[in-house]
């Protein structure tokens, strides 16, 4: 959920950029501030123009001046109001807009409660929107109803596959066609007060040794070790999970269970479970298994900024409530890698999660449109990066090139997204539940693993649940595909 503190300039380095409380993209995103989803619905048929074209080349090939027709775009919002409507029209629709001046759009805005739930009663009534928000969770039955287009006709004729991260175009294949598109992507990492570590000649950890080093002389400081609490996200456990997941098991076990080639109550996903309950019952979670439940993200953040935690375990979409409460402090933060908490799991590796994604309505009437509205997202870099400046959009999943960002955005920002970009192309990835396990097991995950920290519920029983979820899942084929990974 949205955290009820909005930060300031999300990745902008300058105070006094006007932030707007859109749509929360994802419920993993406490900290997210600016963000809207959209849905296009065509109201007009395509151009008589276009008469006598073949599919592919009304779909794919056809100049941008003669696309047209009007698009009905419904705009998922938390609040609605028309300064929101206006800066969404100024950064999304108005440079479209300018490559292809005779598509008209007509916008809607929609609650965000309840939207996924409304595109699909309108898909499987053969209408619904033309450009589909997706996520994992409803991705592949889409697929399977038929609601999707396939978008391989346009990955050909814009050469996806040597723009796109191998990871973002595997992850849109459902029966051997492409057909959805991730649009941003996340990654998870350790946060950390830079003043802090600093000041107190700490090294910033890459391993286990170094980890419980900190870990104990922060304590002995009084300094406790982590932020991270879940009192206004009760998810947000599932971040921490997910991160020991892959600093302890490693990716390419993760990998190995998403494949069916071993179980998740392997013995790496044992310690991975019961390392990190350890470390809550040692306190080393702001302070305790009580204080975790009950500190809301204010205070969470507030005691980072201010040294009394030290470090934070979580994603890409904290870096403006990072910039916005350390400006408060005076003090500085930094990022880094997760570290290797286990023999033979490599370091340097990041977990991916996707931030949006799209596809096209495969009964649209205004396909043209439509897909080009997809070649837009993936083409006008201009656009983008002043989207991420503005609003804190994130970068679309291609090589991230840092030299072509506008005057303030955050350097860490740069940094980091430099940092997913090489190991995107390294295949130094990892994975997140809440992309990769499948709706069953995300659904167990939410739903019990506090009980791990409460000591109600082992780490074989959770996992051996867990399991059984993914299982279901899997035989079902509703397991979102498995990108690869170079992390073993």
């Amino acid at each position: 959920m949205e955290s009820p503190h909005p930060s300031a300039a999300a990745y902008s380095e300058y105070s006094g950029v006007r932030m707007i409380n859109l749509f929360h993209r994802s419920a993993h995103r406490p900290h997210r501030r600016t963000h809207w989803t959209s849905a296009v619905a065509a109201l007009t048929a395509v151009p008589v123009l276009l008469a006598g074209c073949t599919a592919a080349d009304v779909e794919e090939n056809v100049p941008p001046g003669e696309i047209g027709g009007t698009l009905n775009m419904w705009v998922g919002l938390d609040t609605v109001d028309d300064a929101t409507m206006a800066e969404y029209k100024r950064l999304y629709i108005e440079p479209f807009q300018k490559q292809y001046p005779n598509v008209e759009f007509k916008l809607s805005p929609q609650n965000n409660e309840g939207l996924t739930a409304k595109v699909q009663t309108a898909l499987a009534a053969g209408q619904g929107p033309d450009i589909i928000p997706l996520n994992s969770s409803v991705a592949i039955p889409f697929a399977e109803a038929g609601y999707l287009a396939d978008l391989g006709g346009v990955a050909e004729q814009e050469n996806w596959k040597e723009k796109i991260f191998p990871w973002a175009m595997d992850i849109g294949v459902v029966n051997d066609k492409l057909v959805v598109m991730p649009v941003s992507y996340e990654t998870m990492v350790l946060f950390y007060n830079k003043t802090l570590f600093e000041k107190k000649g700490w090294q910033v950890p890459t391993d286990r040794a170094m980890l419980e080093d900190v870990i104990a002389k922060m304590t002995a400081a009084g300094i406790t070790p982590f932020a991270n609490a879940n009192a206004d996200y009760v998810g947000a456990t599932e971040h921490v999970l997910s991160c020991f997941l892959n600093m302890v098991a490693g990716p390419g076990k993760i990998n190995d269970a998403l494949n069916g080639k071993i179980p998740f109550t392997d013995q790496a996903f044992v310690d991975s479970v019961e390392m990190m309950v350890d470390y809550f019952r040692k306190g080393y979670f702001n302070g305790g298994v009580k204080q975790y439940f009950s500190t809301p993200d204010t205070q969470k953040m507030a005691k980072l900024a201010n040294g009394s935690t030290g470090m934070f375990l979580s994603g890409s979409w904290e870096i403006g409530g990072m910039n916005e409460y350390f400006k408060e402090s005076g003090n500085e933060w930094d990022w880094a890698p997760l570290p290797s908490l286990a023999p033979g799991v490599p370091g340097n590796v990041f977990p991916l999660a996707i931030g949006d994604a799209m596809a096209v309505n495969a009964a649209s009437k205004n396909l043209p449109a439509a897909k080009a509205y997809l070649k837009w997202k993936f083409s006008d870099t201009e656009a983008r990066w002043q989207a991420i400046k503005e609003v804190g959009d994130l970068p679309l999943p291609v090589k991230f090139d840092a030299s072509g960002a506008p005057e303030g955005i955050d350097p860490r920002f740069l940094s980091q997204y430099t940092a997913i970009s090489d190991a995107s192309l390294k295949k130094q990835v990892g994975y997140v539940t809440w992309v990769s396990f499948g709706a069953a097991a995300e659904s167990y995950l939410l739903e019990n693993e506090d009980r791990l920290l409460t000591g109600d519920l082992s780490a074989r029983d959770f996992l051996e649940n867990v399991n059984k979820a993914f299982k279901k899942d899997h035989d079902e084929g509703l397991i979102p595909p498995a990108f690869e990974t170079a992390a073993r």
